[in-house]
């Protein structure tokens, strides 16, 4: 594995930090202005592993979060092919990923339907 490094791109706004490189390369949307590129594993056989994160309107981001983790929901990545959810999942979860990232996991309670009478 290479050495992380950063690179801020001030005219677009935009922080790359890079893990590592692959031939294999998959985006996945972790949230709005955060992609994370990683390599699946499933071309060569080998663990899933992050290549990298862009973080898009960077200087937003980091004036918004007033020093605050950036905490990153994973709900809307359910509808990913399970393969790639999984190899998303393992790579989000650990290092190098996890330093720059705190992965959110809420509990939502599920409440049965009401019933309704209809009085005839």
């Amino acid at each position: 594995m290479t050495t992380t490094k950063i690179t801020y791109d001030e005219e677009a706004d935009v922080l790359y930090v890079r893990f590592d490189h692959s031939e294999h390369v998959t985006g996945v949307e972790l949230a709005p202005s955060v992609l994370l590129r990683l390599d699946t594993g499933q071309a060569t056989g080998l663990p899933p592993r992050a290549l990298g994160l862009t973080f898009v309107n960077f200087s937003y981001l980091m004036a918004h979060l007033g020093g605050q983790l950036l905490n990153v929901p994973l709900t809307d990545l359910r509808y990913l092919p399970k393969e790639l959810w999984q190899a998303v999942l393992e790579v989000v979860t650990t290092a190098p990923v996890s330093d720059f990232l705190t992965v959110g996991l809420s509990l939502l309670p599920q409440r049965p339907p009401l019933r309704v009478s209809v009085a005839i």
